[in-house]
């Protein structure tokens, strides 16, 4: 049993690797088996099809961002604690090779007309606000937030201003934009 995982896993590894740094359309299945060290019958045993790789690479991604995420959450203690804290670990993301925000990235590549990638992408970005507003309320009930405040509007916000930075610095590989998420998320409240 801990074979078969280590195939399936390996092969997870190495295409969240080159889908990252190559793109999802210049990654090929053969590069992904030859990569990853595996038969071709073991690679299709796991994934039908490349479509159901980048799925499950999808909720590999997002498992990764909300593991970041919760740390974040968990250490924070005001929300401008929680600014700081996320930006630091944005900005040790650039110490690796950083191509912008996984998910999307594989948006940007993907069918985006495929109900079930849309509603994937869709139930990633709710998790993440989700996330986001039960922190929010908490700070609310440790009165570190004013009992006024949106929550909803607010994490919506806040996962909008760090997708367009991620995108924006992506774009121009300019990191003042993570200097500006900074500053936007820090005013977020105002």
């Amino acid at each position: 049993m801990q074979n078969k995982e280590n195939v399936k896993n390996r092969i997870l590894t190495t295409s969240m690797k080159l889908f990252y740094k190559q793109g999802i359309n210049s990654t090929g299945i053969n590069q992904i088996i030859e990569e990853a060290k595996v038969a071709k019958a073991s690679f299709y045993k796991y994934f039908p099809s490349k479509r159901d790789l980048i799925m499950e690479c999808i909720k590999e991604y997002d498992n990764f961002i909300k593991n970041q995420m919760v740390t974040v959450v968990l250490d924070s203690t005001s929300f401008n604690h929680f600014v700081k804290k996320w930006l630091k670990v944005i900005r040790k993301n650039f110490q690796i090779i950083y191509r912008g925000c996984p998910i999307a990235e594989s948006a940007f590549q993907i069918d985006s007309q495929d109900p079930e990638i849309i509603e994937l992408m869709s139930s990633i970005i709710r998790g993440w606000e989700n996330m986001l507003s039960e922190f929010l309320k908490k700070m609310i009930e440790n009165d570190k937030l004013p009992a006024t405040t949106d929550i909803n509007k607010v994490s919506r916000r806040m996962v909008h201003l760090y997708e367009g930075a991620a995108t924006m610095w992506r774009i121009t590989n300019d990191e003042s934009y993570i200097d500006d998420l900074e500053y936007l998320m820090s005013r977020i409240l105002e």
